[in-house]
């Protein structure tokens, strides 16, 4: 009998001892995880931090290295995304973009970076869905409309692509960006007048870039007005880079719409923000 008791005490306390040592692992793991993740929130502050100082190279292998201590975060892809297309890297930013959709697919941000991503590949009717996305999940919000408007003009699709501008023109009034959009779709169709009096206003607003700057000198040009195009293009260009530039808009006026709306995309500069 006292030996069975015994027995039945040594089992008893074997059993304890395992509980005890499985939760001391599952903690451990715990523990673990949480000091992974903390590790990886740190990681991704340095990363947006060395982002707006301009080391983008630094910024993405912080990026990569957030995303290995926490694969299963959105925001260390979406930076990773952002700052791979910055610097061009266009494949691995279309990577990094997808691997954030299969974690969000509701993700906004995740669906309008693959859709310019694609853009800049050249793939402009894979772009079109996630655009779609990004306005079917944030309608209010002008960047789908704009982005959607340079897919389909990629694809030959102007009057549509002008009719999403229009609508982005509605939600953003201000935005240069989809003025420069706009005004570019016109001018591929010839219409020089209406381009002009869309982008034509903004010429001396404070705001405007040198890609702005110069796709308004292309479209003066395309009308014919020579002089005009030269005094804006030179502002940016010297005067051999203003020659070159006035000869290419001569040589794109005799083209007929198929052929200019391939010499313009090519050309010209259509932007996202």
């Amino acid at each position: 009998m006292a030996k069975r008791s015994f027995t039945f005490a040594a089992a008893l306390i074997s059993s304890l001892a395992l509980s005890s040592c499985s939760e001391l692992v599952k903690d451990f793991q715990e523990m673990q995880a949480d000091d992974k993740q903390s590790r990886a929130a740190q990681l991704l502050r340095i990363a947006e931090s060395t982002r707006e100082g301009g080391d983008l190279n630094s910024a993405l292998s912080l990026y990569q290295r957030a995303v290995g201590f926490a694969p299963q975060n959105l925001p260390p892809h979406i930076g990773m995304g952002e700052t791979a297309y910055q610097l061009g890297l266009f494949d691995q930013a279309a990577k990094a973009y997808e691997q954030a959709i299969l974690i969000e697919p509701q993700s906004v941000p995740s669906h309008a970076g693959l859709g310019k991503t694609l853009i800049a590949l050249g793939q402009p009717e894979k772009a079109v869905p996630h655009f779609e996305t990004v306005i079917r999940l944030a309608a209010d919000q002008y960047g789908g409309y704009n982005g959607l408007g340079v897919a389909l003009d990629m694809l030959g699709q102007h009057l549509q692509a002008q009719e999403h501008y229009k609508k982005a023109v509605q939600i953003s009034p201000t935005s240069l960006n989809v003025m420069n959009n706009l005004a570019l779709s016109l001018a591929i169709e010839g219409k020089f007048d209406e381009a002009l009096e869309i982008l034509g206003r903004f010429e001396q607003d404070p705001r405007t870039s040198v890609i702005l700057r110069q796709n308004l000198a292309l479209i003066y040009g395309l009308a014919g007005q020579q002089n005009k195009a030269a005094a804006i293009a030179s502002r940016d260009l010297n005067e051999s880079g203003v020659m070159n530039n006035l000869k290419f808009y001569e040589r794109v006026r005799a083209l007929n719409e198929k052929d200019r709306a391939k010499a313009l995309l090519g050309a010209a500069r259509q932007t996202f923000r």
